[in-house]
This record gives C-alpha cells, sequence and structure tokens, in this order.
C-alpha cells in the first residue's frame, strides 16, 4: 500500500512541475501511474479491511 501511494505522490509531483518551453515531453503517462497507484492503494486498503474484520473481500456480484 505504501509503495502504491508513493507512486501516486510521484506521479502527481511530476505532473504539475514546472517545464522549460524547450523541454520535450517524456513518454511517460503519469496521469495513468497516478490512477494505478490510487487503485492499487484503494484494493489494498480493501483487503486490510477484510482480513482486520474477518469477512471476506467480495466483489459487486457476491463472487
Amino acid at each position: 500500500m505504501a509503495v502504491s501511494l508513493t507512486l501516486a505522490g510521484l506521479a502527481w509531483h511530476m505532473q504539475r512541475r514546472p517545464r522549460e518551453t524547450l523541454d520535450p515531453p517524456l513518454p511517460v503517462p503519469w496521469t495513468f501511474l497516478q490512477i494505478l497507484g490510487i487503485v492499487v492503494a484503494l484494493a489494498a486498503a480493501a483487503h486490510l479491511i477484510s482480513l482486520a474484520t474477518g469477512h471476506p473481500f467480495k466483489g459487486r456480484f457476491g463472487f
């Protein structure tokens, strides 16, 4: 969970840093990495909650 939050924080920082006008954009999809980090952190939090409560994590359809 910490790694995914770190990834989301790094992507947020890299998106908002100032760029030089002649600096070419890097082919790193920072927005996608930020969303991926948040989604993985939410899944990890759901897993930790299911471990703490003793109820298995079930999806929307009960699988």
